[in-house]
C-alpha cells in the first residue's frame, strides 16, 4: 500500500497544474459511456457538477452522460447499472456494502456537512445534554441518524433498543425544521446545505457538527461509489472519471464562490450563491485516494459497534473488498 501512496504522490505533481484546463481532450481506445449520477439541489455533489460545466470530463477525453435522480435513489441506481458512478456519505453505504451493493470506493471526496441542530434557545448545549431526549431524523437508514447513532455512542450513549439514551424520531427531511420548532423534537440531524438554511433562517445551532468536531473534522465522510463491473470493466473510463472529479473538486477548494456562482448559472443547484459559498468553505474539498480508506474502516467499525452490522461481519474483509485504488488516479491534487 506505501508503494501505491507513493506513486500517487508522484502523479499528482503531473495533474496538479491545472483544474480542467488542458487543451487537447487525451486519447481513450474505450469508448464506454460513463453514466453519472447525482441529485439537484445536493452540494456533496458538486464536484460532479463543476466537472460537467468546467469541461473536466471532456478534458479527460471521458465519453459520459448526466443522470439526474432525487436523494435517496443513489443505491438502486448503482446496483441496477442505471449510473457507473456518483457521491454519497460513507456512513451510508456500509450497510449496503454488507448486504451486496455491487460497488468499490476508490476516492473520498470530502469532509463535513451533516449537523445535529438545536433551537437557540435550548438548554441543550452539548452532546451529553442529549441524553433522555429526542432527535428528528428522516428514516433509521438516513445518513444524519446513523452519525448521530455513531457520535453517541463513542459518548457512551445506548442508542437503541430497550431503555436507549435517546430517542430517534422519523419525519421527512422538509418538515423537521417545523417539527423542531413546534417542540415535537428535542434536536434534528440534517445534512447541508439544509442544515445551514435552517440556521440562517431559523436560528437554530449545531451542538455536533462533523466539519468541526475534533474526533471527525478530518475524516472524509462523502465519498465517490463506482460499480466494481465498471471498475473492472472499463478501468481508463474509470479513471478518467476520477481525475475529472479531482479537478472540480480543487477548483472547488480553491475558489469557493466561483463554483457557487457557475453552479447557481446552470441552474445545477439552487439557493443563495453566497450561502453555496458559505458552506463551500465548511467543507474540505481535497478529494484522496487514500483517505477512503481510514473513513471506510472507521465508519464499518463504528457500525458494528453499535449493531447495525451484526458481529459475524468480516469488517477488515470487507474494508479490504471495497476500497480500491484505480490505475492512473493520483492520490490527491493536493
Amino acid at each position: 500500500m506505501k508503494k501505491i501512496v507513493i506513486v500517487m504522490a508522484l502523479m499528482a505533481v503531473l495533474f496538479a497544474a491545472s483544474a480542467c484546463k488542458k487543451k487537447e481532450a487525451a486519447q481513450t481506445e474505450d469508448d464506454y459511456v460513463f453514466k453519472i449520477g447525482y441529485a439537484s439541489n445536493n452540494l456533496c455533489h458538486a464536484p460532479l457538477q463543476i466537472a460537467a460545466e468546467n469541461g473536466c470530463y471532456d478534458d479527460e477525453g471521458l465519453k459520459w452522460e448526466i443522470i439526474q435522480f432525487n436523494d435517496g435513489e443513489v443505491m438502486n441506481l448503482l446496483t441496477s447499472g442505471s449510473i457507473d458512478g456518483s457521491s454519497t456519505l460513507m456512513i451510508g453505504l456500509i450497510q449496503p456494502l454488507v448486504n451486496g451493493l455491487p460497488i468499490q470506493i476508490p476516492l473520498a471526496m470530502h469532509t463535513g456537512c451533516i449537523k445535529i441542530l438545536v433551537p437557540e434557545d435550548s438548554p441543550i448545549q452539548t452532546a451529553a445534554d442529549l441524553k433522555g431526549k429526542s432527535i428528528g431524523v428522516a428514516s433509521p437508514g438516513a445518513n444524519p441518524g446513523l452519525f448521530a447513532r455513531r457520535y453517541l455512542a463513542g459518548k457512551g450513549f445506548k442508542v437503541d433498543g430497550e431503555n436507549a439514551d435517546v430517542e430517534f424520531i422519523y419525519q421527512s427531511a422538509a418538515e423537521l425544521p417545523l417539527l423542531l420548532e413546534r417542540g415535537g423534537v428535542d434536536a434534528i440531524g440534517l445534512t447541508d446545505p439544509a442544515a445551514q438554511i435552517a440556521q440562517d433562517t431559523r436560528g437554530f445551532r449545531a451542538i455536533i457538527d462533523n466539519g468541526t468536531d475534533p474526533d471527525y473534522k478530518d475524516e472524509f465522510c462523502c465519498v465517490i461509489p463506482v460499480r466494481s463491473a465498471t471498475i473492472k470493466e472499463h478501468p481508463e473510463a474509470t479513471a478518467k472519471f476520477l481525475r475529472a472529479v479531482q479537478r472540480a473538486s480543487m477548483f472547488i477548494q480553491q475558489n469557493p464562490d466561483d463554483a457557487a456562482q457557475i453552479l447557481s448559472s446552470a441552474k445545477r443547484i439552487a439557493g443563495d450563491p453566497l450561502v453555496n459559498a458559505r458552506i463551500f468553505k465548511t467543507f474540505n474539498y481535497r478529494a484522496s485516494v487514500s483517505a477512503a480508506l481510514p473513513a471506510l474502516e472507521s465508519n464499518a467499525k463504528a457500525m458494528q459497534a453499535i449493531g447495525i452490522l451484526k458481529p459475524d461481519v468480516d469488517v477488515d474483509k470487507l474494508v479490504q473488498d471495497v476500497f480500491v485504488a484505480v490505475p492512473g488516479v493520483p492520490d490527491s491534487l493536493f
